[in-house]
């Protein structure tokens, strides 16, 4: 599933620089006028983060962890999208398409498949 931010998000700044896809955006708008698609409901508010759906892949394959998850200072604040399930094969070919330049650990993608 691609991840998105609630509610309780700080707007701290933390994942920002952690994304390896510049996924996450600082209001939806941001991210809409870059051509991103960002979930219903994500970004109702101007002062929660949003992460493109188009653009996250749980970090498969570049990190054990999501990584935005991984520095948010707030618990449960980046969590799977119920309404965009994805299965580890479809975010490690964005994953792929998005990063063609780096290199996929495939420990890393199926050490703790998520089918």
């Amino acid at each position: 599933m691609a991840l998105l931010i609630t509610d309780e998000c700080i707007s701290c700044g933390a994942c920002l620089p952690e994304c390896p896809n510049e996924a996450i955006f600082e209001t939806r708008s941001d991210a809409e006028a870059k051509g991103n698609h960002v979930g219903d409901g994500q970004g109702v508010g101007d002062s929660i983060y949003v992460i493109a759906h188009d653009r996250c892949t749980e970090c498969v394959g570049h990190f054990d962890e999501p990584q935005c998850a991984a520095v948010c200072p707030v618990d449960n604040c980046c969590i799977s999208d119920p309404l965009y399930p994805e299965t580890t094969q479809v975010l490690l070919e964005r994953a792929k398409t998005l990063n063609p330049d780096k290199a996929i650990d495939e420990a890393k993608v199926w050490s703790g498949v998520r089918n």
